[in-house]
């Protein structure tokens, strides 16, 4: 008798927040037990929306997730119109798509070059992956950044996009800001499809296995706000007779949710909209798929990856189309009145179906909210395709291998969970003894040099001061730095030479792209206020990489950027990263200090 246990511990990371591990016991090449253990804390958002009025819900809902903001306030404005009996104009509907279509772009492009690809190019990150595929990576961030910036067309900013509303947009973009993007969006086609050929060169697992897609259906177009539910095994229903085929539960050994369609699990996502709605693919997509080696519909999980790609190289076409045909509106928003009522919104965000319910009273104020989205209805299916996976990967498998093909099947969901690019740590129990073929590494307390970087000789113009943070209590000591200096003679006198000054609303890897103009970059970051050094932290370029943490499937940090850029060879001339806990005169000194005249 073999018994095999293995505990998956997510490590804490800087604004994510989760913790999941993976209990597995196999007894004569069987596999007995394995739970998916997922442990987030009460977020409480559908309480926290009961007594909001509607024009609260966009915002507060595209804050529980900073990847799919625009996910989120779709299903919801779907959901409030129908009951406010709001018939939004060609225009509103159009721009929506084109909205959307910002979102797949940045979420899967991150997904396929930080999470996926590395997995199957044997890397622990895309910093190592980056060093031998350099102009992969580069490709990847650029696409994402395209994505972006179609947010933020309409949204005002990439992350918790502030311009949607119920009935419509705050503001028609100009037509110079289209024109430019329209521009890169164009050029943008040919580096997808060569993404979607590198990718179909990956030697990915061969894993077919028995799973159910639902996804959104429309007749006339690939499903991004509007369709019926549908499954390929005969179901077809409107999006308000969601709850009498799907329940979410409560499981033992998860504080996250389970839903399942008829008691069964089911696959949500781009594999499952690629396997439902090719038909409603373009004919330039169609076309390609033809001549891959990944078929679809496909019932091999690991192809979730090319579907992606594929979604992605979707998104930009439609983008396109949106573009060309772009003319401003002067109604972007429609007039209306509150009413009574319950409302069902169903969107598609990256990671497949969200749904949303909500109940307003006359006044326009929520009386009730549900909202499921695409993580717990996949949970089960996670759990399902690891127990296939695994055996059909070997359960005889050393502990490191076993902990890495499981990594890379959860990885593979993209999953919105603190998931770090390698984030398993395995306790593996044989025959009642610890397997150790595994070296465990522990972290490593490294002293940075005691001198204090400065600027040399450096040309103002081509010099920023970068204020990183968020409106959140403790988080703003970035942006005040930045108002403060503005303040400052002598701050204000390098400004008139050419230096720049601005603030990031927690820019995550798009700092490489904010990075990249500058020869000369200060980075100001809050910082928590320790024992050893309370409150400030002055870091240059060769004390960075020791500082960097592991990184993240899509929260990159400050360090995490600075990293990728070296490994890209990118960074500027000098870069250094100042951490303060609290704004004062003494640090603002400090900060003139390291410009030397």
């Amino acid at each position: 008798m073999t018994t095999k246990t293995i505990n998956i511990n997510v490590p804490v990371l800087a604004r994510v927040e989760g913790e999941g591990s993976l209990d597995l016991t196999i007894k004569n090449q069987q596999i007995t037990n394995l739970k998916l253990r997922i442990y987030e804390p009460p977020r409480y958002f559908e309480k926290l929306l009961e007594g909001r009025h509607h024009y609260d819900v966009l915002d507060a809902v595209a804050r529980i997730c900073g990847i799919c903001p625009v996910a989120y306030q779709m299903s919801a404005t779907q959901a409030i119109e129908s009951i406010f009996g709001i018939a939004i104009n060609p225009w509103i509907r159009a721009m929506r798509r084109l909205f959307y279509c910002g979102e797949w772009l940045q979420s899967h492009s991150l997904h396929i070059h930080l999470l996926a690809a590395p997995d199957f190019l044997g890397f622990n990150s895309v910093i190592e992956m980056a060093q031998q595929y350099d102009g992969e990576v580069r490709r990847g961030l650029k696409l994402q950044a395209l994505g972006n910036d179609l947010v933020a067309l309409f949204g005002a900013r990439s992350v918790h996009p502030v311009g949607a509303k119920i009935g419509g947009f705050t503001q028609a973009p100009d037509k110079k800001a289209v024109a430019e993007l329209l521009q890169r969006v164009t050029a943008a086609k040919s580096d997808a499809i060569d993404l979607i050929h590198w990718l179909d060169t990956l030697d990915l697992p061969e894993d077919n296995q028995e799973f159910v897609s639902v996804a959104l259906h429309h007749d006339k177009e690939y499903p991004f706000n509007e369709g019926r539910l549908i499954s390929d095994n005969g179901l077809d229903i409107n999006i308000d007779e969601f709850e009498k085929h799907f329940k979410e539960m409560q499981v033992d050994h998860s504080t996250a949710l389970h839903c399942l369609l008829d008691g069964k699990p089911y696959l949500v996502g781009p594999l499952a909209r690629i396997n439902l709605n090719k038909a409603q693919l373009p004919e330039a997509v169609q076309q390609l798929m033809l001549g891959l080696k990944a078929q679809f519909p496909s019932k091999n999980m690991f192809h979730s990856i090319i579907a992606r790609a594929l979604e992605m190289y979707f998104a930009i076409l439609e983008a396109e189309t949106l573009l060309v045909n772009y003319e401003t509106s002067n109604e972007p928003c429609m007039s209306f009145e509150p009413k009574a009522g319950v409302g069902y919104g169903c969107s598609e965000a990256p990671r497949g179906i969200l749904w949303h319910r909500y109940q307003m009273d006359e006044k326009g104020c929520v009386k009730s909210a549900i909202i499921v989205p695409p993580t717990s209805q996949n949970q089960p299916r996670i759990e399902q395709d690891l127990k296939d996976s695994l055996i059909n990967f070997g359960l005889d498998n050393t502990k490191q291998q076993l902990q890495l093909h499981a990594e890379k099947v959860i990885r593979n969901y993209d999953p919105c969970i603190s998931c770090a690019t390698h984030f398993l740590n395995l306790t593996l129990i044989r025959d009642g003894r610890v397997d150790k073929n595994v070296e465990q590494t522990k972290d490593k307390q490294i002293k940075d040099r005691q001198t204090t970087p400065t600027f040399n000789n450096i040309d103002l113009s081509r010099t920023a001061i970068i204020g990183i943070g968020s409106p959140h209590e403790g988080d703003q000591a970035g942006w005040q730095m930045i108002d403060r200096l503005l303040q400052n003679s002598t701050i204000t006198a390098y400004k008139q030479k050419g230096l720049s000054l601005f603030k990031l609303d927690r820019p995550g890897i798009n700092l490489v792209e904010n990075i990249k103009p500058y020869d000369y970059v200060l980075i100001v970051d809050a910082i928590k206020s320790t024992n050893v050094d309370p409150s400030f932290i002055c870091l240059g370029a060769t004390q960075l990489r020791s500082r960097s943490s592991q990184m993240s499937s899509h929260q990159v940090g400050v360090l995490e950027s600075i990293v990728l850029l070296e490994s890209l060879q990118l960074t500027p001339k000098q870069l250094v990263v100042l951490g303060i806990s609290e704004v004062s005169d003494e640090y603002i000194k400090k900060i003139i200090k390291l410009f030397v005249a």
